[in-house]
């Protein structure tokens, strides 16, 4: 798939959307200096293009129970495209996982888990980690402070 072409119109409009996606299109309009039907029209070719891929509310995890955050360092057995595959599509089913990379180095995976607090995390770590098979190491850590959090991607033009 190749990349779409953002002008600086496009950019303005995706800077916007990240920071307010319900914005209402005739204050985007507005905002960068267009009549809202072609602005209409840009943010759609956007979202068909997937540039744009989906539309989310942000949520609070204390607010909602989820106090305890762990980033967590996976090890598996062996490095093979079956077992990337498996422990992969196990943690996309899994709620308390709110991202799974697969890395280069010392780590293959590394996990951002959110549950309500260590007795929790300890029944995930013990049921669901520990029981997925290839699993060969893991090595937790406790966020004790969010010191930045954004969804926000910058946007702006390349150099």
């Amino acid at each position: 798939m190749s990349r779409p072409e953002l002008d600086a119109i496009d950019r303005r409009i995706l800077t916007i959307l990240q920071r307010d996606a319900r914005i209402p299109n005739t204050e985007l309009a507005d905002e960068i200096g267009l009549t809202p039907a072609p602005t209409l029209r840009r943010v759609r070719r956007l979202e068909e293009e997937g540039v744009i891929n989906r539309y989310v509310a942000l949520l609070d995890p204390k607010l909602v129970g989820r106090d305890l955050m762990v980033l967590v360092r996976v090890t598996l057995d062996r490095q093979t495209k079956q077992g990337f595959e498996t422990f992969a599509e196990h943690m996309r089913t899994r709620p308390e996982v709110l991202e799974c990379y697969l890395c280069l180095g010392d780590t293959d995976y590394l996990l951002k888990v959110c549950v309500p607090d260590l007795d929790a995390y300890q029944t995930f770590l013990v049921d669901v980690l520990a029981a997925t098979p290839g699993v060969r190491n893991t090595a937790s850590t406790i966020v004790v402070k969010q010191e930045k959090y954004t969804t926000s991607l910058a946007v702006e033009e390349e150099r």
